[in-house]
């Protein structure tokens, strides 16, 4: 039967089949060869473990070692470990073999415990803040929206600094601090993580709300985070809340691309309470 004379259900089935077909042909057109997918799930093992510290700081496996294990042909070995090189987390010496030349950063999404400074929960080295602004700025409205109880024009704190870890800059942060808190928080007490500073000045903080968005270094948090202009780093966004569920502090990070935040012990929702019946 010709198309023109096809009822329309089977002509929409007919068109769907095509374009079906078409997608199937534009996939396979742009599918890497399979040796190359080996690869790059060699390269996301690779970066987990040297993520989680399982090379120290030694090398990594040799090439035949790294056959062995993972299964894998020298070929794709080669360019799993030419991904690493190319993400900048490892270099490929003659003579010695492949070592770490990046850290990766594992940061826990949970809050430090009451009293704990941010150093000691994640143990990762030294942390200190570089501060870069301090001062009371009426809000805006896009934070009036994030702080509880804050008006557009009211008073809130702003700082701004570069967290530093071993001296190496890791983050950049901006905090909008509403004015009850804030008129309890001493500059002088800001030595060691923003934490810190709201446990020292008796700021009762339970939860956070975040988010996290991949994004391209700009020239302003690029020179400050020691890094190039249009190098990936990671966005954050983050709601502080006290005891009673207050948003009281309300920040916008940048960090380097070396940090990864975990955060576990997500629970699922149950809707079922809420369907209707």
């Amino acid at each position: 039967m010709p198309p023109s004379e096809q009822s329309p259900s089977r002509a929409g089935a007919t068109q769907l089949a095509q374009e079906r077909a078409q997608f199937r042909v534009q996939v396979e057109e742009c599918l890497p060869a399979s040796s190359h997918l080996l690869a790059r799930r060699l390269h996301d093992l690779l970066r987990a473990a040297l993520r989680d510290g399982a090379f120290g700081s030694g090398k990594l496996p040799s090439e035949a070692e790294l056959m062995t294990q993972y299964q894998a042909s020298r070929d794709v070995v080669r360019e799993a470990l030419d991904l690493l090189r190319s993400d900048g987390l490892v270099e490929r010496r003659r003579g010695v073999g492949t070592v770490p030349v990046r850290a990766e950063y594992l940061v826990s999404g949970a809050l430090p415990p009451e009293g704990r400074s941010l150093e000691d929960h994640l143990a990762l080295g030294r942390i200190a803040p570089r501060l870069l602004h301090w001062a009371w700025v009426p809000a805006p409205q896009v934070i009036a929206d994030h702080l509880d109880g804050t008006a557009v024009g009211d008073d809130c704190l702003c700082i701004e600094y570069v967290l530093l870890l071993d001296r190496r800059p890791i983050g950049l942060f901006t905090n909008y601090l509403r004015a009850p808190e804030a008129a309890r928080v001493d500059l002088t007490t800001f030595r060691d993580d923003f934490y810190s500073l709201l446990h020292a000045g008796g700021i009762d903080f339970t939860t956070f709300d975040v988010g996290l968005q991949a994004a391209l270094a700009d020239d302003y948090a690029a020179a400050l985070l020691h890094v190039l202009p249009g190098e990936p780093v990671l966005l954050l966004e983050q709601t502080i809340r006290d005891r009673d569920g207050q948003a009281i502090d309300y920040a916008l990070g940048t960090c380097r691309s070396e940090m990864q935040l975990r955060i576990g012990a997500i629970p699922r929702i149950d809707l079922t309470g809420a369907l209707p019946r």
